[in-house]
């Protein structure tokens, strides 16, 4: 069977985010209108894989997102599985790496 996960991976709230304050202390030049309270990064992970079943996959998949996806001492995690027909393979790809096709980074 085939299957998609999307892991989705977020600092503990008591955690510090130096990276998040850093970018939401500068969204009001991109953004002037919005007054930002609070802005945390975190990681989405996309993930096409196979399975036997779809018990194997869930447990599987805890497994990976606990044990390396995410570090546990500092991140929560969580994620979405499905069954698909897609693999992901030529479904997405690097190609536009470093482009944007947002008018403000024209």
């Amino acid at each position: 069977m085939k299957f998609k996960a999307t892991v989705n991976v977020t600092l503990r709230g008591s955690v510090s985010d130096a990276a998040g304050n850093a970018v939401m202390n500068n969204t009001h030049r991109v953004a002037p209108a919005l007054k930002s309270n609070l802005l945390r990064i975190g990681k989405c992970i996309d993930y096409w894989f196979e399975a036997e079943d779809y018990e194997t996959a869930e447990k599987e998949l805890f497994k990976l997102s606990d044990l390396l996806l995410a570090n546990t001492v500092v991140e929560d995690w969580n994620y979405e599985l499905c069954e698909t027909e897609q693999t992901g393979i030529g479904d997405i790809s690097n190609s536009n790496a470093g482009t944007s096709r947002h008018s403000a980074f024209g």
